[in-house]
């Protein structure tokens, strides 16, 4: 495999404390969000089955 030379400074990628802490709470929020929308879908569900008179 041949290695393509690139402009970019050897420390491209390193992350500062502050993009790891704000990566590190989006995934929390994301996730929060995952599971609301879980439970408003669990809660729509049992109550469309209440009104129905399936429970």
């Amino acid at each position: 495999m041949k290695k393509f030379a690139t402009l970019l400074p050897n420390n491209w990628l390193a992350e500062t404390p502050q993009t790891l802490a704000s990566r590190r709470l989006g995934r929390q929020s994301a996730e929060r969000e995952r599971i609301s929308e879980i439970n408003a879908e669990r809660f729509l569900k049992l109550y469309a089955m209440s009104t129905s008179g399936a429970i």
